[in-house]
């Protein structure tokens, strides 16, 4: 492209160049139309539309074959397997390991604490970030390029609340009264300014005066903050664009995103960011409307959906980010300017502070091809055999029509005045109306079809007989957890420089509220969003986890990590479940202690009471060194009900004790081999 010759395009100024921003982004919607209508073709083969089809599936107009009403099926080869995956995708993304691994020995500290922190944003931090992600998925398996904008959001919203003077006078009656006298407005401006900090003075007079002279008024009351990263799916067929021969998106040299506001939205953004108020009142005056047709992507598509009354309300806004260079030293930064390409003037234009790269994160389903607009759809592996099942379709339809009722033969000229059952039909010579000929149902016919489903299923991973699905599937599931991992990557890094100074969170599994602090700025993880897709196999699933847990009898030198152990194993049967039920393990201890204390008090009091279902090694322990005090180890001398009830309640310990060693005899045929009191099972030599 020329634009890139254009000094405004690589080095920053204190305004932008609308013009040639302009010139850019159309130069680049240009380009990519080719691509475009990739993006066009694969969503009406999704969604069977094509032109000419009526909602009664039949073939109509002059070019219908073979015959006018003929069969004209929907065949949801393409959809059915899209729609497959984006729910396997789904549960990916609710059953996947967020692991956070330091990088340096100053992070090693923090790296459970951030593993922690990133599970709740996935789950609640970053609003509606499974919606956000199930479109994304969509986007990538259909137009196959996965786009999303990772920024973060600040605002004080307010909202107006009615107030009367009966109320201020049941509440605050002192102030009701000084209201009333009028006597120390100024005084009652500042109380209110000091209560309430988006009042302006303008306001807090209006609300004074109103409520003496009509005992009603409105004021604006602060109710929530908003202090989040925020992540949006963009389409990539016109949503967000940037030169069509982009091979590394953090390397183009400007990359545009469209998008569509409201005029209160507009409205709001001239208070809460600053723009322009003359931009603004432009666009809601001239632009509204005024690009609806492009609300859906570049590409007009076909589809029923009724016409919509309320995009006429809409205003296209453009932002424009680009990688900009200081002349005098060399810096690099990104800008972000948002305008219109078709007006003059620009709403605003700003240094990102925070940003190293463009807020965007871009995932190809398949990367055959150097430039990123090349990636090849799933419906492109699926268009052939949905069509030549539709073909197959159509074809045993229309065999079943003339089948049910064949053409009927006559003599020329006198065609039957009437026709069906019990109707009276004169003729002059036995056989002059007859049916004609119906073709012979083609039973080969059914098993191309079930051929070509099995080449659909095969091209995609969703043969199950093929030993090469599992790959396929892995291969897709690990494209989408890994653009997942990029999205929460970036929002940590906005969280470190953007975020509040501490935040409280809480996750599942741990009563306890916990505080993620920001720390340094340029402390890095290294991120993994792991989820193994044959653990969706009941079978599968449960031989891995047997064999993982058969390890622990080799593990002498304890670098199995039981608890982890556990912690995974019900994860896989079930996260949710295991979220709830798991509990950390200094709090487990904790809570096996204050039990077997409870119990121990209970028996002291001549309470019979049964062990605890687990924890029987530290409960021993316990009662081994309750019973070595001197008062407790004299009054069961002296007390033998006490004596009998203790020793009962710990031979209950021992009994599940010695039920885990048989397990392991049961392995075995004998009890583990040991020396001097160390195991030397499993030991070699």
């Amino acid at each position: 492209m020329s634009t890139i010759q254009d000094e405004s395009l690589v080095y920053a100024e204190e305004e932008p160049d609308i013009k040639t921003l302009s010139r850019a982004y159309t130069e680049a919607c240009s380009d990519l139309d080719e691509f475009f209508e990739t993006c066009r073709q694969s969503y009406d083969d999704r969604r069977n539309i094509w032109p000419g089809k009526s909602d009664d599936l039949r073939k109509n107009g002059a070019n219908a074959f073979p015959w006018q009403g003929a069969s004209d099926q929907e065949v949801n080869v393409v959809g059915e397997r899209i729609d497959t995956y984006v729910s396997m995708f789904d549960m990916a993304l609710s059953r996947s390991h967020i692991k956070a691994f330091p990088t340096s020995m100053a992070s090693m500290s923090r790296a459970g604490m951030v593993s922690s922190f990133l599970k709740w944003m996935r789950s609640t931090y970053i609003p509606n970030f499974k919606t956000e992600m199930e479109l994304g998925s969509n986007y990538l398996l259909e137009k196959g390029l996965m786009i999303s904008y990772v920024g973060w959001k600040r605002e004080s919203r307010t909202f107006r609340q009615s107030v009367t003077m009966d109320e201020l006078a049941a509440t605050q009656p002192e102030v009701a009264e000084i209201i009333l006298s009028g006597e120390a407005d100024e005084e009652i401006i500042e109380l209110m300014m000091g209560a309430i900090p988006t009042l302006t003075p303008k306001r807090a007079r209006k609300v004074i005066n109103e409520l003496r002279t009509k005992g009603e008024s409105e004021i604006p009351i602060p109710r929530t903050s908003v202090d989040c990263p925020v992540v949006h799916s963009c389409s990539p067929d016109g949503e967000v664009i940037m030169p069509s021969y982009v091979t590394d998106p953090q390397r183009a040299p400007f990359i545009f995103w469209r998008t569509f506001l409201t005029a209160q939205e507009l409205e709001k953004k001239v208070v809460s960011e600053g723009w322009d108020r003359d931009w603004v009142n432009n666009a809601i005056e001239n632009l509204r409307g005024k690009d609806s047709a492009k609300l859906d992507g570049e590409k007009q598509k076909y589809n029923n959906r009724t016409t919509m009354q309320d995009d006429s309300d809409l205003v296209m806004v453009v932002f424009g980010y680009q990688r900009l260079i200081d002349e005098d030293d060399g810096s690099e930064g990104i800008y972000c300017t948002a305008f219109h390409p078709t007006t003059e003037g620009f709403a605003k234009h700003e240094l990102m502070n925070g940003y190293d790269d463009y807020p965007f994160v871009f995932t190809q389903l398949s990367r055959n091809e150097k430039r990123v607009y090349e990636s090849q759809p799933m419906s492109r592996a699926l268009r052939g055999p949905q069509m030549q099942i539709k073909t197959e379709r159509d074809s045993r339809v229309d065999r079943a029509s003339l089948a049910t009722m064949p053409p009927l033969m006559h003599p020329a000229g006198r065609p039957p005045g009437d026709w069906g059952p019990g109707r009276r039909v004169p003729y002059r010579r036995l056989g002059e109306i007859a049916f004609g000929p119906t073709p012979q149902f083609d039973p080969g016919s059914v098993e191309i079809e079930a051929a070509m489903r099995q080449q659909a299923d095969r091209a995609v991973g969703l043969d199950f007989e093929s030993p090469a699905s599992v790959a396929r599937q892995q291969f897709y599931v690990n494209k989408f957890l890994d653009h997942v991992r990029d999205v929460l990557n970036l929002a940590w890094k906005l969280f470190q420089r953007m975020g509040p100074d501490e935040v409280f969170f809480q996750v599942t599994g741990n009563p306890n509220p916990q505080v993620m602090q920001k720390g340094d700025p340029n402390e890095n993880f290294s991120i993994v969003v792991a989820f193994d897709t044959q653990s969706t196999d009941p079978e599968n699933a449960e031989t891995q986890l047997k064999n993982m847990v058969s390890l622990v009898q080799f593990d002498r030198n304890g670098r199995i990590d039981v608890d982890k152990l556990l912690e995974f194993s019900a994860a896989a049967i079930n996260p949710v479940f295991a979220d709830y039920v798991l509990q950390p393990a200094e709090e487990a201890q904790a809570k096996i202690q204050k039990n077997v204390t409870d119990d121990l008090a209970k028996i002291f009091s001549s309470i019979e009471v049964p062990a605890q279902p687990n924890g029987a090694q530290l409960a021993l322990q316990m009662i081994q060194a309750y019973a070595q005090q001197p008062d407790i180890a004299q009054r069961l001398q002296q007390d033998e009900a006490f004596a009998e009830r203790l020793t009962k309640y710990a031979e209950q310990y021992q009994f599940q004790l010695q039920q885990a060693q048989n397990a392991q005899i049961g392995r075995i045929g004998t009890a583990p081999a040991e020396m001097g009191g160390i195991q030397t099972q499993g030991m070699q030599s």
